[in-house]
């Protein structure tokens, strides 16, 4: 995996818009820097459903991963 974009926003929580490229080619964009009150996490891509809430589109079904990717995305931001 690689960061192929980011840009640094100030959409409330919201403090960065993350686009990354998989090993495969894939370029999943959307995933947000999000700071709260126990400090910054990684969100993932989502979209409001009919019914008002939000579902993530992207899952990762380990959690080694989500720990990579999140390391290497905030490690990105603060740079």
């Amino acid at each position: 995996m690689e960061i192929v974009g980011i840009r640094k926003v100030n959409y409330g929580k919201v403090k960065a818009l993350v686009d990354i490229k998989t090993s495969e080619g894939f370029i999943i964009k959307g995933f947000r820097v999000v700071e709260d009150d126990n400090g910054f996490f990684v969100g993932m891509p989502s979209q409001r459903s009919r019914t008002g809430k939000f579902v993530d589109m992207v899952k990762l079904d380990s959690p080694q991963l989500k720990e990579m990717l999140e390391a290497m995305v905030l490690e990105a931001y603060r740079k």
